[in-house]
Parts: C-alpha cells; sequence; structure tokens
C-alpha cells in the first residue's frame, strides 16, 4: 500500500477513522515495537531507545525504564501511524524532527494541513496525495510547493 496524505480530515475517504488525539490512542492502544524504524525514531525524536512494548529508556539512562506514555507526542503519532495502517492520524503536534519520518512509512493515511518541510534525507518514499503517486519525496514537495502558490 502507500501512505496517504490528506490536508484536512473532510478529505479522508468515508470509512476511515481519523484520530485527533494522538497522545490518548497511543497510550491506550500502541505498543513500542522492537524495529529498526522504530529504533531510529525513538533515538532521533526523544533521544530514547526500545526496552519492552510499554517501557522505553530516556535520555537519562539512570532513571530505568519509562512508561511509553511519557514519549513525545511526534513519536506517539508516528507509531500510531506505523502500528495501525487502517487508521488516519493528524500531525498537526508532530515537530520537523518526527515529520522528516513520514517519506519512510509506506503504509498508512495521515492528515498534514501543511505538507511542506525542510527535508535532507533518502529521497524514496511510497506516498499517495491528491490521486497522485510519488515515489520521490522531493517530487512529492515540490509538487505541494507549486500547488500551494
Amino acid at each position: 500500500m502507500s501512505l496517504h496524505i490528506y490536508r484536512s480530515a473532510d478529505e479522508v475517504p468515508e470509512g476511515i477513522r481519523v484520530v485527533t488525539n494522538n497522545n490518548l490512542f497511543f497510550n491506550a492502544r500502541t505498543p513500542i515495537s522492537n524495529t529498526e524504524l522504530t529504533s531510529d525514531i525513538l533515538a532521533t525524536v526523544d533521544k530514547a531507545r526500545y526496552n519492552s512494548g510499554f517501557t522505553f529508556i530516556g535520555r537519562t539512562p539512570e532513571l530505568g525504564a519509562l512508561n511509553k506514555s511519557m514519549l513525545s507526542t511526534g513519536t506517539k503519532t508516528l507509531l500510531n501511524i506505523i502500528s495501525y495502517p487502517d487508521v488516519c492520524f493528524n500531525v498537526v503536534e508532530c515537530g520537523l524532527n518526527a515529520l522528516c519520518f513520514l517519506p519512510r512509512i509506506k503504509d498508512g493515511y495521515v492528515v498534514w494541513r501543511f505538507p511542506l518541510i525542510s527535508y535532507h534525507d533518502e529521497a524514496d518514499c511510497d506516498i499517495v496525495y491528491k490521486g497522485i503517486s510519488f515515489t520521490d519525496f522531493y517530487k512529492f514537495l515540490k509538487f505541494v510547493s507549486k500547488e500551494n502558490r
């Protein structure tokens, strides 16, 4: 499948649930998976590392394992998208450090009101936006940039 990006919740196809409270959804449902992508997200966004499905080791390792509810909203949102590709998540509260991971997510739905970021990483992606498939994130950004003029 692909990562489907919408500018507003009104654009999301009928039948796809839209989640706006990523913290609440994550805390109640989403475990931390032990994958390479999750490890990269934890390390980059929260300066943390995986410990278990419900805990992580934070910036201060001597504190021990911390409950997953202590993660940032950006990390929680990305892990929600990865864990529930049939649900649409609003990324409005994600910082740039989290948004830079969207090209690496190959399956899911997001509402991204202003899909423009300064991006300097791998261009490979699998994004569908307004019915157009993009495999190069820079081409997606260029398309959105032209659309906003």
